[in-house]
């Protein structure tokens, strides 16, 4: 991999952190301590895990002031292991290897030709709370107190395109143990919805509890297969819909009453609606049949938005094809193969939204076929979103509204014959996170939701 026009060396930085309700004793202060190692920690096989760090926090939590002799003797045993972990291992960051993970389990035959969307739309609910400085608290695994003590609206908000369950959030959330066994706004670290309606198909990331997922989907009457060796829960036949099993709590299209097929894989789960497609996300994970991560083009996208100086939020992955707007009155052609307006050619796009210490960086990726055409394009591109505006607003420049610097770059990947048009768009996150519309607290990201929305429209004519 070559780096053309410098590498994206950004200086780490701290994030202020939320306000939060003040902790009610000592040892939940000394959890949240610890809370803030636990990936670094993890990743030298000291850390006894996010589910064993929340049982300790039970055990401790005191409804008082004070807390007992009796619980700090509980606690006891864990602490000095985790000092000597943190001790001697430097403090790490959210990394995005889980993007990579689960573009391994996309069958490629998943990706319609012609979709119109992202063929795949990735979250990292991690990183969402980590960019908002609210971690430790998320780690204790107390929904409500998050409730209490966090804006969670206005940060969730943040995820423009999110798997469905994510707009149900509200209404599910602290019934979703006892429909499937886990809590979304803790336990899920990621997520990666692919495919389109009804063909969906869902990847889940974390640290699951599969026997509490099993004792919550037999409730509802599940069933349970096995497949290629992977535990499958699943009910109604492929594809149906039960409008009277309809239950918001439940994230595999349970808003709808549809059928599901949830997997239960390490460290992820997946569901679709049907066999045939459950069966094909196992196959990909095995290498029986060819993944997302296998496409040079998609593989290379990931890794160009994947800088370990900071967080990657989400990142939505788009055909060329799919963003290419060609039913305007003015254009007329086969535009989808031939370059408007100065902007080449380009088969794979990414959008990606990172949080990099105090700022806002969000990239947009397109793959050329040289590093001549990268340049070409990621020229085009810069200029392009520098100027760009809502059609019906031609004062509202966008980049300049939230004083945002652009960047361009070319990164190479000469063993794969592709480069990477790069352009970067970065701003501070505002010291005053009230928002002058509306007075409430303020989601960040506001351009890159702009983005997303114009691509809805049909309107985002900077990837024309």
């Amino acid at each position: 991999m070559v780096v053309i026009g410098g590498e994206r060396n950004i200086k780490r930085q701290g994030v202020t952190p939320l306000p939060v309700y003040p902790c009610e004793c000592i040892a939940t202060c000394v959890l949240s301590s610890l809370s803030s190692h636990a990936k670094t920690l993890e990743a030298s096989r000291w850390y006894p895990g996010k589910r064993a760090l929340r049982n300790t926090a039970e055990a401790l939590s005191c409804q008082r002031k004070e807390c007992t002799v009796a619980a700090l003797r509980r606690f006891a045993w864990m602490g000095p292991l985790i000092v000597l972990a943190a001790s001697a291992i430097a403090c790490g960051q959210v990394t995005s290897s889980s993007l990579f993970e689960m573009l391994a389990r996309v069958p490629q035959a998943a990706v319609p030709a012609n979709s119109v969307w992202a063929v795949a739309r990735y979250a990292n609910y991690e990183a969402l709370f980590a960019a908002e400085g609210a971690t430790e608290l998320r780690d204790l695994g107390d929904v409500a107190r998050m409730m209490e003590s966090l804006p969670l609206g206005a940060i969730l908000n943040r995820v423009v395109a999110g798997p469905e369950a994510i707009n149900y959030l509200s209404s599910g959330t602290g019934q979703m143990p006892d429909v499937v066994g886990f809590e979304w706004l803790v336990d899920v670290d990621s997520s990666l919805e692919f495919g389109d309606p009804p063909d969906l198909g869902l990847l889940l990331g974390g640290d699951f509890d599969a026997e509490a997922i099993g004792r919550a989907l037999q409730g509802r009457n599940f069933a349970l297969e096995e497949i290629q060796g992977v535990p499958v829960w699943h009910r109604l036949g492929d594809r149906e819909i039960s409008l009277q099993d309809r239950n918001p709590a439940d994230p595999f299209g349970g808003h709808l009453g549809a059928a599901a097929r949830i997997a239960l894989l390490p460290r992820m789960i997946a569901n679709a609606r049907s066999w045939p497609f459950i069966e094909a996300i196992l196959a990909a994970g095995t290498g029986e049949l060819p993944s997302l991560a296998e496409d040079v083009g998609y593989r290379a996208l990931a890794t160009a938005v994947s800088e370990p100086e900071g967080m990657l939020i989400q990142a939505l992955l788009f055909t060329g094809a799919s963003l290419r707007v060609t039913d305007v009155p003015e254009l007329s052609g086969d535009l989808a193969l031939e370059p408007i307006d100065g902007l080449p050619w380009y088969s794979h796009a990414i959008l990606a939204d990172r949080q990099e210490g105090d700022d806002q960086v969000h990239l947009i990726g397109l793959v050329c076929s040289d590093r001549v055409t990268a340049q070409t394009a990621s020229f085009v591109l810069s200029g392009r979103l520098e100027a760009f505006h809502p059609p019906d607003q031609p004062e509202q420049v966008l980049a300049e509204r939230y004083g945002a610097t652009t960047r361009a770059s070319v990164i190479e990947f000469p063993e794969d014959n592709l480069a990477i048009a790069l352009v970067e768009v970065r701003y501070p996150v505002p010291a005053d996170r009230d928002d002058p519309d509306t007075g409430f607290y303020a989601t960040l990201g506001p351009l890159f939701r702009a983005w997303v929305n114009a691509i809805l429209r049909r309107e985002f004519s900077p990837l024309w």
